[in-house]
This record gives structure tokens, sequence and C-alpha cells, in this order.
């Protein structure tokens, strides 16, 4: 008798077992642990942040068993390079004058950036700069002998600052250089400590709309000449304009060098999963455009005529597939 009873127990024990391992598996808690990706998102505000938090949510979205968490990146597209390449974070938007340093081991890389590749191009930004309208500061050779913020050193504002100066003849040492944020730059002209302040980004840009809500500002802005000097000397920053009206008050275009921005990502992460991810981007582009509505200038087209480093495998594998044809400087490597 014991031992039927005993049976019946250890019967009720296997099925009670195989009950709880299924509900187990059911709710995820044997499941395969979800892949981790670190995305790069320069400072909170920015829309490299608001960009890369919302293709953060695409992926955990769309992606079956990923996980992607925006990291804060004080250096922007410099920091986001270095980062990537020592495993850091996996994705990250980056200008491409960043980029192409990164390929020569350049500027402020030192040594080839090997595992830099690209998914996709983002949108242009151009290099803006602004003061109050009664500080009389309008053009680049204005700025001589006064408070200017260039962003952080290792941002892309800075590399830009820098070779846009040295393109101009104008020595740096002769501007009062500062590295602040852009909150702080903003709120550093509001108080007199400071005279104007550039970001590369796309217009309209938050600091400078915040700015000319308490007062009267004033865009700085290149000659033709000027644009064509700088052009000569750098390609990839291309004669751009912000148009008149982009921000309260400014009632004149202002002409500036602009910037195409790149998604890139490590060569390190598995093709298949970056084939999802670029695939992601371009079926769900109102998800971004929600975000940042010049989004839509990420198209396959764009990038195969704007993008710096080559195409990770995983990328060239859906354009591809959608018939477009790559490059020879693109193909992945």
């Amino acid at each position: 008798m014991m031992k039927r009873e005993f049976r019946r127990f250890g019967v009720g024990l296997v099925v009670a077992l195989a009950a709880i391992l299924f509900l187990l598996q059911a709710n995820g808690a044997w499941a395969k642990s979800a892949t981790r990706i670190a995305v790069g998102g320069n400072g909170i505000g920015g829309v490299y942040y608001l960009y890369s938090g919302a293709l953060s949510q695409m992926i955990n979205k769309y992606i079956p068993d990923v996980e992607a968490t925006v990291e804060v990146c004080a250096g922007s597209s410099v920091e986001h390079i270095k980062r990537m390449q020592i495993g850091e974070i996996q994705i990250a938007p980056a200008m491409n004058d960043a980029v192409f340093h990164s390929q020569q081991g350049t500027s402020q890389f030192k040594g080839v950036h090997d595992k830099i590749r690209t998914l996709f191009i983002m949108y242009p930004a151009v290099m803006q700069g602004a003061t109050l309208e009664k500080s009389g500061i309008r053009t680049f050779s204005d700025l001589v002998g006064k408070r200017v913020s260039i962003f952080t050193p290792g941002s892309g504002t800075y590399m830009m600052s820098m070779a846009v100066f040295g393109a101009l003849g104008i020595d740096p040492k002769s501007i009062k250089i500062q590295h602040l944020n852009m909150t702080e730059g903003v709120n550093a002209i509001r108080n007199g400590n400071l005279d104007a302040q550039f970001g590369s980004l796309a217009y309209p840009a938050p600091w400078i709309m915040d700015l000319a809500v308490t007062h009267k500002i004033a865009l700085i802005h290149c000659s033709d000449s000027e644009l064509a000097k700088i052009y000569q000397k750098y390609p990839y920053y291309i004669p751009s304009v912000i148009p008149a009206g982009v921000y309260s008050g400014v009632k004149e275009e202002a002409k500036m060098p602009g910037i195409w921005n790149s998604y890139i990502g490590s060569r390190d992460l598995p093709d298949d999963l970056v084939y999802q991810i670029t695939k992601a981007v371009y079926e769900h582009i109102g998800d971004l455009k929600k975000a940042y509505n010049d989004a839509g200038q990420a198209t396959p087209e764009n990038t195969m005529k704007y993008a710096i480093a080559p195409l990770h495998p995983g990328a060239a594998k859906y354009y591809r597939e959608k018939g477009v044809p790559i490059p020879s400087h693109l193909l992945p490597k």
C-alpha cells in the first residue's frame, strides 16, 4: 500500500515539476537572456539623445530578445566613436567629420578606429552660432576677442568649430574660447558672461529657441567666399542655409557650413542583428519622425551618397535585398 502511495506521490511530483517548468518558460524565466545594446545619445535634450531614444524604443519594440538603452555621452560624436572602438557602446550617431578622422587616425583620434561601420545616414546638421542682437556680432571675424563657447572638447561641435576657424584663417587663441554645455551657454549669454555660442546640429536648435524666448537674438553667418574656402579644405563641410524665420525675430537667412550625420555600429555586432535594426529603421521611419521631423532624410540613397565608413555586413544585406547599388568605398570589410 505504501509503495502504491509512493508511486502516486512520485508521479504527482513529476507532473508538478513539469507544470512549474512550463510556467517558468512561458514567463521567460528560463528563456534566453536578452541581447543588450548600449546606444550612444550625447546629452539629454539634444537631437542625438532624442533620436537615439526613439531608435532604442524601436529596437525594443520590433526586434525580439534585444534590449537597447541610451547612454549619455557628454563628448558626443568623438566620444561615441572612441567608446564604440573599445566596446562600451554598440551603436550611436556621429558627425561625418568625426567618422572621417576616426577612419584616418587623425585629429582627435590616435590610431585608426577600425571597428566603426555605417548603418545608415541620418540628416544634415548645420553649424549654428547665436548671440544677442545688441552684441553686434554677425560674422566669424567679429568673434576675435570675444567670449565664445564651442561645446565640450571631443564633441563634433568642437571639432567642426576648430576646423572652420582654421579654414578662415582665424587663430583660436584670438578668441576667448569656453567649453560649456548648451544650457550653461544659454544662461551665460543671458547673464552677460558669454558673447556667443556654437552648436553643430539640425535646426531649429532647442538652445537657440530657448534664448530667443527671452532675448532678441542674431545668427552668425558666412559669406559665399568663406563657405567656398571651408568646402575647399574640408569637402565634407557642405554649404548650407538656415532659413529666415526658423528662430523668433530672425528675419534673414544665415549661410553656414553643414555636415551629414551617420548612424554607426560596431563591427563586432552580429550581422543578423544589424540587418534587423536597419530594416526596422526603414520600415518604421515614422517612429523616428515623431522624435525628430527631419528623420525622413534617412534614406538608402542618402546613405550611399554621404556615408563615410564602410557598411556593416548586416546593413549591406538589407540594402542589397532592396536592390540599392553600394559604392565600392562602402563595401563591407
